[in-house]
C-alpha cells in the first residue's frame, strides 16, 4: 500500500512539474520584451562600431523586439541578418529571464583603407571588405590607384597588414598606390622620394632592404637626396637622385 501511495505521489508531482512547466512556457512566449542591451564587447580598445551603430542596424532591418511577445522575437535570425552587414565579426542574441534581449557582438577590425577604382572601402585582416566610416581615427595604410581584377585588394592585404603590424613602417609608409602598369608604389610620410616596391611578393625582404638603405646611406646624404628609390629587383636598391 505504501508502495502504491509512493507511487501515486511521484505521478502527481511529475504532472504537477510538466503542467507548471507549459503554463510558465506559455506565459513567458506571451510576455512582451521590456528592453535591448547591447554589448559591443571589444568597444575599449577598438572603436570601429558603437552599441548605437548596432542599434542602428537593428531598426534598419526592422528587428527592434521591445513591445513585442517574448515568444515571437526569432533570435536565431536577429543573429543570421545582423552578420549579413558585413561589419559585426560575431553577433550572439538570446533572451533574459527578466524579459530583455541582450545582443552581444564582436567588430571587424580594418586592416587597410582602399580609396581606388573599384570603390572606397575599409578591409579587415580576415580579406572581409567593410563600408568606410567616418567615426574611425586609427592610422591605417592606405591603398590607391588601379585596384582591379588584374591586381586586388586580396592581393595587396597581405603587404598592408604587415605594415600596419609594424609600429616603424606604419607611422612611415602614408600610402601604397598602384600605377597603370599594375606596379606598387610606396608613398612615405618622411622624405620626398617615391619607393619602387614592384611586384607585391618578396615584400619583406624588399622592405628589409630599404630599412639597411635608411640607416646606411639616408642617415648620411639626407632623405631629400634622391628622387626615387627602386627595390623592384632581387636583393637590390636602386636610387636615383634628384635634379637640381
Amino acid at each position: 500500500m505504501k508502495v502504491l501511495l509512493r507511487f501515486l505521489l511521484m505521478v502527481v508531482l511529475l504532472l504537477y512539474l510538466f503542467v507548471s512547466f507549459f503554463v510558465l512556457r506559455s506565459h513567458a512566449a506571451e510576455e512582451t520584451c521590456k528592453g535591448l542591451q547591447i554589448e559591443v564587447e571589444d568597444s575599449a580598445v577598438r572603436h570601429y562600431i558603437s552599441p548605437a551603430d548596432v542599434y542602428d542596424y537593428i531598426t534598419e532591418y526592422d528587428l527592434d523586439p521591445c513591445g513585442k511577445p517574448l515568444g515571437g522575437v526569432d533570435t536565431e535570425k536577429m543573429e543570421r541578418t545582423l552578420l549579413m552587414n558585413g561589419v559585426l565579426k560575431t553577433v550572439q542574441c538570446y533572451k533574459n529571464a527578466n524579459g530583455t534581449v541582450n545582443v552581444n557582438v564582436t567588430q571587424r577590425i580594418p586592416v587597410m583603407r582602399v580609396m581606388a577604382d573599384d570603390g572606397n572601402y575599409y578591409v579587415d585582416e580576415e580579406g572581409c571588405r567593410i563600408a568606410a566610416s567616418t567615426s574611425y581615427r586609427e592610422y591605417l595604410p592606405l591603398v590607391t590607384g588601379r585596384v582591379d581584377s588584374v591586381l586586388t585588394y586580396r592581393d595587396i592585404l597581405p603587404l598592408a597588414h604587415y605594415i600596419h603590424k609594424n609600429i616603424f613602417w606604419n607611422a612611415q609608409i602614408e600610402q601604397i598606390y598602384v600605377n597603370e602598369r599594375h606596379e606598387i608604389e610606396l608613398i612615405p610620410r618622411v622624405g620626398k622620394q617615391t619607393i619602387l616596391l614592384g611586384a607585391v611578393d618578396d615584400f619583406e625582404n624588399k622592405l628589409d632592404n630599404l630599412m639597411l638603405t635608411y640607416k646606411n646611406v639616408f642617415d648620411k646624404t639626407g632623405w631629400n637626396v634622391y628622387d626615387t628609390v627602386s627595390l623592384k629587383f632581387k636583393d637590390q636598391v636602386v636610387c636615383t637622385r634628384r635634379k637640381k
